[in-house]
């Protein structure tokens, strides 16, 4: 269970960095977030090296991030800055499916994960909500969550049957990269990664690695 933060006084702004999956996301969430005067941007990047470097110099109080950065693994990025930087609060910012991404952010130490899509005035009540210590979800996220512990025979699994790390391999799948490209990524054997594919497969459902390939970026969205 994630701790309580205690309220803020007010009277400092909450120092913000901002990490966008390009210059337009970045300044754009800046922008919206800077409008705030409760909040101060002390940061931004659209990089994974320039957002490493930009948390470990601000350390802010709150990260406005999308962690699916250069493709890299967001889930384990997540986990790792939640790990190293305890005390932020981290909001994913992201246009990855809530549906496939946010219940692992959570679980992974997020506070919040806002649709990219969704609007500006409802980033800031994500952001005023986390900084009082409580998890923000979309009404969805929190429908589909309700559902889940009710036990509702309905509810599709979706790619909740995945492993972290099956998801990851399936997210850089969906992004075009072949066994090589994910295992130096991933930093995995080439024979890890394959054995990950078998899983997914037999999990999902795809017969061959065509469909794999194929489900891979319909499920996600990727071009």
């Amino acid at each position: 269970m994630k701790s309580r933060a205690p309220a803020r006084s007010g009277r400092e702004p909450c120092q913000v960095v901002v990490v966008g999956d390009t210059v337009v996301s970045e300044q754009g969430m800046a922008t919206i977030v800077g409008r705030d005067t409760r909040y101060r941007v002390c940061g931004t990047a659209h990089s994974f090296r320039e957002a490493n470097e930009v948390i470990q110099r601000e350390r802010p109080d709150l990260l406005l991030i999308d962690p699916f950065l250069e493709n890299r693994d967001g889930i384990r990025w997540i986990r790792d800055l939640a790990t190293e930087f305890p005390r932020a609060r981290i909001i994913i910012a992201s246009r990855q499916s809530e549906q496939t991404f946010a219940e692992r952010a959570l679980r992974a130490g997020a506070w919040g994960y806002w649709m990219r899509t969704s609007s500006a005035e409802e980033l800031l009540h994500a952001m005023e909500t986390v900084l009082t210590g409580e998890v923000y979800v979309s009404p969805l996220i929190r429908s589909h969550a309700m559902h889940k512990f009710a036990g509702h025979r309905d509810v599709p699994h979706s790619l909740n049957v995945l492993s972290d790390r099956e998801m990851a391999v399936f997210a850089l799948i969906a992004a075009g990269h072949g066994t090589g490209q994910i295992a130096n990524e991933l930093g995995i054997c080439r024979k890890t990664v394959e054995t990950h594919c078998e899983h997914i497969k037999l999990k999902l459902g795809y017969p061959n690695a065509e469909a794999l390939h194929h489900g891979a970026r319909e499920s996600l969205g990727a071009s």
